[in-house]
């Protein structure tokens, strides 16, 4: 099964994309299920109202970790991010919109040459001392100081200055202008200066007692659970109105599975069988719910500088061929077909009017016409040749991810319909399959793409062309432009795009790059890679879904955990 958390700082390259993570995910401890009810009676008779989030990879919680610059994958605990610690603005993923949080507002040059930050007044840290611009501007030096904190590149890809223009502002200058900065800035998780100032080592601070600006504080912490409860003295107002978040300590996938389907799962977001359907939300529809919205597209990635990949009529014969409505039905039930642009759905408001309604419509006749108009023709073996060479060649995945290697399977018998010989193989290890990407050491793989508020998360890292490996080049984090795609046109489209804060300029340079993936065929979209998210509503109400969608709705996903569990309220208010 393909992961079901891609963490940003393990994604390939600088801005999201590398290994891939599976979380296995571990059978609990019934006794300990059944202590961590939804409503729980205080001592003065009140309800308490209790969230069970499943949260660990690693079978429990080794250690007390809540430094917020730690990825959870790398020994932090799923909540230091968004729920203790906050940042100056959250940008929603799904919509592209902007909500102003420990900044009251904040300005995007109309050149996108910096950002100014007016910062909240009457916020307090949960130790009772005030937020101030001093604790901001003390973060973005500490990620300065130590640039193993800067897990968005701020000072390597963004920053030129920072200045306080007075107390209550900051303003961030650009090293060349970048309208995507925001999105950036909104990862940035702010800590306290009258804490974190006598910290030695910033980058290894375990921070067993946090002290954030969030709705919510560390109440207890054990090796198979640990619980936040509700900042009594958040500055919004009223929030949060759920009393606790208990995370618990998971390591088998499928015993996870089961246990939500149970419902002893409030909030989780793990790669789904559909066999527990029966026992989830056909048992109790009222209450039991998932929801897979497409968060990235998985791409058939061809390697462009080996034949005959770099002929794009062979490109054109292997999308003509492959049933996506196969892959859909056999391999990968919950991932919808994708649009030929790679343009998510959630992101539909940047298609252009040709594209609105485009699909895939599988035509063998017309795929062996572009092999043969190609210079192919079909040997004894129905496999077509050209001087002397068949179109033979192995397709890439990890062993054990069992959704992308049924496809590989689809794909492989659409080919071999069409007159190709194109082998699955399964690699030992996600390790394995990433270098050999990294350094295009393959012929074809299925992969992911970036995640991101707009069009242009998905295909900057893809086809920008410094991104690619070759040539003796490293790239810090890994190459992102696995296919070798280069492109003047493409490039000078996402320039466009980073260079202007105009939203009409930035449609268009969407625009014309969904053009160039569909005419001349880069990397082939397949589906859509579905963002896990199930839930339960016996004990909060609120959460997104297809009617709804405010938000992606994985507990994993940080800020955006904030922002769901900001909109909940307890099922019997």
């Amino acid at each position: 099964m393909t992961p079901n958390v891609l963490s940003r700082s393990l994604r390939k390259g600088g801005h999201g994309k590398g290994r891939m993570v599976l979380f296995s995910l571990v059978a609990i401890f019934a006794t300990l299920l059944s202590a961590c009810g939804g409503d729980n009676t205080s001592n003065s008779g009140s309800k308490t109202t209790t969230l069970n989030v499943l949260a660990s990879p690693n079978g429990n919680f080794k250690a007390s970790n809540f430094n917020p610059f730690i990825d959870p994958s790398n020994g932090a605990m799923y909540g230091a991010q968004g729920m203790i610690y906050e940042t100056l603005i959250y940008m929603n993923r799904y919509d592209g919109g902007v909500t102003d949080m420990l900044a009251s507002d904040h300005k995007l040059a109309d050149d996108a040459s910096s950002v100014t930050f007016t910062i909240r007044n009457g916020v307090k840290w949960n130790d009772g001392q005030a937020f101030s611009a001093d604790d901001v501007i003390f973060t973005l030096n500490l990620l300065k100081q130590y640039p193993a904190l800067d897990q968005q590149g701020l000072w390597t890809n963004i920053i030129k200055d920072v200045t306080n223009p007075d107390s209550n502002t900051i303003k961030v200058d650009f090293k060349s202008p970048n309208s995507i900065a925001l999105w950036n800035f909104s990862q940035l998780y702010i800590v306290p200066k009258h804490t974190w100032s006598s910290v030695s080592d910033p980058a290894t601070y375990t921070n067993d007692k946090p002290v954030g600006t969030g709705p919510y504080t560390l109440k207890s912490f054990g090796p198979q659970a640990y619980t936040l409860q509700k900042n009594t003295s958040y500055w919004q107002s009223g929030l949060p109105k759920i009393d606790q978040l208990r995370y618990l300590a998971t390591s088998d996938n499928t015993a996870a599975q089961l246990k939500i389907s149970k419902g002893e799962i409030d909030w989780a977001g793990v790669g789904w069988d559909p066999k527990y359907d029966a026992s989830f939300t056909q048992v109790d529809p009222q209450h039991y719910h998932h929801w897979f919205p497409g968060n990235n597209t998985v791409m058939l990635y061809l390697n462009l500088t080996r034949a005959p990949f770099n002929d794009l009529k062979v490109r054109q014969a292997i999308s003509l061929a492959i049933n996506r409505d196969d892959i859909h039905a056999k391999a990968a039930l919950y991932a919808d077909p994708a649009n030929p642009t790679a343009v998510l759905p959630s992101h539909k408001a940047f298609l252009s009017s040709d594209y609105q309604n485009a699909k895939f419509s599988p035509d063998a006749a017309q795929a062996e016409s572009l092999l043969k108009e190609a210079g192919y023709t079909k040997g004894s073996d129905g496999i077509y040749q050209k001087n002397g060479k068949k179109i033979s060649f192995q397709m890439i995945v990890p062993s054990g991810w069992a959704d992308w290697e049924a496809t590989l399977a689809v794909i492989s018998d659409n080919l071999k319909a069409i007159g190709i010989d194109a082998k699955p193989n399964s690699l030992a290890t996600p390790d394995v399959y990433t270098a050999a990407l990294n350094k295009g050491d393959y012929d074809a793989a299925i992969s992911w793409t970036d995640k991101g508020p707009s069009p242009y998360f998905t295909f900057v890292d893809l086809l920008r062309s410094d991104k690619t490996w070759g040539n003796g080049k490293v790239i810090a984090g890994g190459s992102t432009n696995w296919e070798h795609w280069q492109d003047s046109a493409t490039d000078k489209l996402l320039n466009q795009y980073l260079a202007s804060a105009d939203p009409n300029a930035q449609k268009q340079a969407i625009q014309g790059i969904e053009k160039i993936m569909v005419d001349q065929l880069p990397v082939i979209p397949l589906d859509y890679n579905v963002g896990w998210f199930e839930y339960t509503t016996k004990t909060a109400v609120g959460w997104p879904d297809q009617n709804n969608p405010y938000a992606y709705g994985s507990p994993f996903d940080a800020p955006d955990n904030e922002n769901i569990v900001l909109h909940l309220s307890p099922a019997n208010s």
